[in-house]
């Protein structure tokens, strides 16, 4: 049995679609027998009959000739009834009296002669009366099997044309799995159903391949980020250097600098995903940032706040992750920047970006974009190292952008939009610095 049944859901779906045609059809031609052919059938029975003894009661002309024609009831006229409706009158004749029948015949191109005889006694009247075809059995049969074929080959497009989404999401779910996508799957369309299969396939290969990454990074940020400060302390125990105080210091150094790669790791991987999402005044937020700059930081900071006529609607963020992002920022700023930092808020038409700059040299121009996209392979600093993959992941996460240029007056400019999630209020936007 196994091995008739299809495989694929065309085949199934139009096999399971001709056992319930021919299942339905063979129903509706036994309902149509039993509760139409034979009720009617029988009223046609009683119905000679009764003609039969009225026109012997009524003393009709027993003549061999004319429209009534009478034979002897040794003989037999005819044949007997050939199709389903007259075999069943003939039948239910014979149930209303012992030795009544019906026989057919002989016929000519126009006109069919029936024989009906009310008993064994009574002589046979012979009625001529129109052709009655009624249709055979393979009449019937070749009719059923003809509606059979055409709903089969409609069911079998139709089928086709619903499966067709369905097949090319299955051709595409390799490419899908190896994570050679998503962006570059075209919209498979199709039914409902198949739209939310393609969405969590897509969503499933993203998370795959973030895990992927996050994977590559750990490791490549084992194996090389911790290599360099290890080796450093490994040199320096194996050193005989007199100078024991300077030796000491430089490996409490390269333990903060390994403690802090390995933070930064673990913050790649937590991403501030399981933190709850709260409603902050992006005024109050950029000061209590800026004097974080200030304290922590030993960095002098600027902030250039948005006219007073300009609505800035509450930033709904997750504080620890987006906090993570400007000490990230504030970093390279004592680091790269020169130790000065001027922060600006601007309003636009559906979001508000807060703008970052340093007054250090800026970067290499064939660096920004990569920056900007967060694939930069090697540190080359302003964020450009693991830290930059590290905002650019929270930045994602709260639906907003990070992008870096530089200023044209010197320095660097890091722009963090964020898009509004609520009614769009109106406000004016400026070139930052």
């Amino acid at each position: 049995m196994r091995s008739f049944w299809p495989r694929s859901t065309l085949g199934r779906t139009v096999l399971l679609l001709a056992v319930l045609l021919l299942g339905t059809q063979g129903a509706v031609y036994v309902l149509f027998h039993q509760y139409v052919l034979n009720p009617a059938a029988e009223r046609f029975a009683e119905f000679l009959w009764q003609t039969d003894h009225a026109l012997i009661a009524a003393g009709a002309d027993h003549t061999a000739i004319g429209t009534l024609q009478w034979r002897s009831p040794q003989v037999l006229p005819g044949t007997p009834a050939n199709n389903y409706f007259l075999r069943q009158s003939a039948r239910y004749l014979a149930r209303i009296a012992p030795g009544a029948a019906l026989r057919v015949g002989p016929a000519d191109a126009h006109t069919t002669w029936m024989w009906i005889r009310g008993d064994h006694h009574q002589p046979w009247l012979g009625l001529r009366v129109s052709p009655m075809e009624f249709g055979g059995r393979g009449f019937m049969f070749m009719r059923l099997g003809i509606i059979a074929l055409c709903t089969l080959l409609g069911a079998w497009i139709i089928v086709r044309q619903i499966n067709r989404p369905l097949a090319r999401l299955a051709a595409e779910a390799p490419r899908i799995g190896r994570g050679d996508m998503p962006e570059s799957l075209a919209p498979i369309g199709g039914p409902l159903e198949v739209r939310h299969l393609e969405q969590a396939i897509t969503s499933m290969a993203k998370d795959l391949h973030r895990l992927h990454e996050e994977r590559t990074l750990l490791l490549t940020g084992i194996s090389h980020e911790l290599r360099t400060p290890l080796s450093r302390l490994l040199l320096t125990l194996h050193l005989q250097d007199p100078d024991l105080l300077a030796e000491k210091a430089a490996m409490l150094v390269d333990v903060s600098e390994m403690d802090e790669t390995i933070d930064k790791f673990l913050t790649l991987v937590r991403s501030g995903d399981e933190e709850k999402v709260i409603r902050v005044e992006v005024t109050d937020w950029v000061m209590e940032m800026a004097e974080t700059g200030r304290e922590r930081y030993g960095l002098e900071v600027q902030v250039e706040h948005a006219a007073e006529a300009v609505v800035l609607p509450p930033l709904r963020c997750r504080p620890l992750a987006l906090e993570r992002v400007f000490r990230n920022l504030f970093d390279n700023a004592r680091r790269y920047g020169g130790g000065r930092l001027d922060i600006q808020i601007i309003r636009h038409r559906d979001s508000t970006e807060i703008c970052l700059r340093d007054h250090g040299p800026g970067v290499p121009e064939g660096d920004i974009e990569a920056m900007n996209n967060g694939t930069l392979p090697r540190q080359s600093g302003h964020g450009s190292g693991i830290g930059l993959r590290i905002c650019q992941r929270i930045m994602a996460l709260h639906g907003g952008t990070l992008r870096f240029a530089n200023a044209r007056t010197g320095g660097l400019i890091a722009k963090l939009a964020f898009p509004d999630h609520g009614t769009v209020a109106p406000g004016l936007a400026t070139n930052p610095f």
